[in-house]
């Protein structure tokens, strides 16, 4: 039985490890192993191992440098393709890690901006929070849905200036299942 992954997740090397890739987006291992300080190359390549396995990261790029294969891994963020991939054969179980993955990309994303100088007086403008509970049947869910993918959609290609922030937008949307 595959161990929790939250419970993978625990362990302060990893968490050192998303934090750096949050930030970079993207990091070889000689650049992840610079950020966590002092730990062994094998120790490191044992946690990133682990990371794949559970799918919390992934090698986007290998680069060939004079016959070694140097990986370079990034937060695995895509948990809507990868539903829409495997919704046929997901088990509960299947479907609880990756909502765990999601979670987790988002605490990565919070954390890296609480680390930044002046983050708890900026918080108001720079972090949402809502929650709200509507009645709604499944098409005005969809209909809503598809309006907040559009409303996104259109701001997708903004050049970043200088009063533009890069800006990350997640929402979760959960239902009860009523008896009819």
């Amino acid at each position: 039985m595959k161990k929790d992954i939250l419970k993978v997740m625990m362990h302060p090397l990893r968490i050192k490890i998303i934090q750096e890739l949050a930030m970079k987006q993207k990091a070889t291992t000689k650049e992840i192993r610079k950020a966590c300080g002092d730990c062994s190359q094998a120790t490191l390549y044992r946690h990133l191992k682990e990371m794949l396995e559970y799918d919390l990261i992934e090698v986007v790029e290998e680069n060939n440098i004079n016959g070694i294969i140097e990986k370079v891994y990034s937060i695995k963020t895509d948990v809507s393709k990868e539903l829409m991939s495997k919704k046929d054969k997901m088990s509960k179980d299947d479907f609880q890690n990756i909502f765990n993955q999601f979670l987790i990309t988002i605490m990565s994303d919070l954390r890296s901006y609480l680390e930044q100088k002046n983050a708890i007086e900026e918080i108001q403008n720079n972090i949402g929070l809502v929650s709200q509970s509507l009645f709604l049947s499944d098409e005005e869910l969809l209909e809503m849905m598809r309006e907040i993918t559009k409303m996104i959609a259109l701001r997708t290609n903004n050049e970043k200036t200088k009063e533009r922030k890069l800006r990350k937008v997640s929402y979760i949307v959960t239902s009860s299942l009523e008896e009819k």
